[in-house]
């Protein structure tokens, strides 16, 4: 992170921090805590080596990064995390081969300790405890909404239903406009491209499944190509803020706020254009392999998947007649 950007947050921060100041922390400067923060949201280290590094108490460093990750989820997140410019970003997918595209959805599971008591509800099927972080991307890799929180042991398609981009994806307003074309007679919105874990619909493609025809294969690859964007957006976030690529070690409570303020900030190196690690840190942590988990009850009634299907064929048509334009 460049000292230009390092500023920036700091001075995004500043006012919200010196609200939460306490008795134990007034002697640290905002802008120390913020380094502090990240030095160890980059890190895989424990707070004793951090306050060893700044010459501060362990437990004072435990509460600068609960501090520091609170502010930011309070004041960043929504300024930080959203869809930008959707003309943009449906020229950036068309560009990659899939048109109409406003992003990639999937889920990637966060590593953290045995909840005191709730243990047996936050074991996934790799049979570590996490949280998942469900991302939506736009053609860059740049989060434009996240779901933070579910038990590791949930579904994909189940913290899609409890989200609220089902709803404004339903409802045609999470993209202003909802600007819809037509392709072959069929009326395609906005869609979203997501992974055989979540349910096809209207608005959300899915890959297509069985033995498929030279068509539906070619989808298939357009497809994965242009979804591969959200896990290499994975890969990132978590060669970047190393602290969520290995066991989260912070309390429950602060377990959101302190993947809400990764996510943050790698939106905000992305914007910046600051380059990341090798992404390949720690996979043992990402995305649970769709086929390992039990597929979800369906999510929607046949009228979903109908028009599903619909949108999906014309797109399928389309990028078969606009085969070859593209390596």
């Amino acid at each position: 992170m460049s000292r230009a950007t390092f500023q920036w947050l700091v001075d995004e921060l500043r006012e919200q921090l010196t609200r939460s100041d306490t008795d134990m922390r007034t002697a640290v400067s905002v802008e120390e805590r913020v380094a502090v923060a990240l030095w160890w949201f980059a890190n895989t280290t424990n707070y004793r080596l951090v306050g060893n590094q700044f010459g501060l108490a362990r437990s004072t460093v435990a509460g600068i990064v609960a501090e520091v990750a609170l502010a930011m989820e309070l004041k960043l997140l929504k300024k930080m995390v959203h869809l930008g410019p959707h003309e943009q970003i449906i020229a950036g997918f068309a560009a990659m081969g899939f048109p109409q595209a406003v992003g990639a959805v999937d889920g990637c599971h966060v590593a953290i300790r045995a909840p005191p008591g709730q243990a047996n509800e936050y074991i996934n099927r790799k049979k570590f405890y996490s949280v998942l972080l469900q991302g939506t991307v736009d053609h860059r890799g740049r989060f434009t909404d996240v779901v933070i929180g579910h038990s590791g042991k949930n579904h994909d398609a189940h913290v899609l239903r409890c989200s609220n981009l089902i709803d404004l994806m339903d409802a045609g307003v999470w993209v202003r406009g909802n600007p819809t074309i037509t392709i072959n007679g069929v009326h395609v919105p906005p869609v979203i491209l997501a992974d055989s874990a979540y349910p096809l619909r209207r608005w959300l493609m899915t890959p297509y499944g069985g033995h498929v025809g030279p068509q539906e294969l070619r989808f298939n690859t357009v497809h994965s190509r242009c979804r591969n964007v959200v896990e290499r957006a994975f890969g990132r976030l978590k060669a970047r803020w190393r602290c969520i690529g290995t066991l989260l070690p912070v309390q429950q409570e602060n377990i959101n706020s302190v993947i809400a303020a990764c996510v943050i900030l790698h939106n905000l190196c992305e914007e910046r254009g600051h380059a990341a690690p090798d992404e390949s840190v720690n996979s043992n942590n990402s995305t649970v392999a769709n086929d390992e988990v039990e597929p979800d009850p369906p999510l929607d009634d046949e009228r979903q998947l109908q028009e599903g299907r619909r949108v999906r064929a014309a797109i399928t048509t389309l990028i078969w007649e606009r085969r070859g334009r593209r390596r």
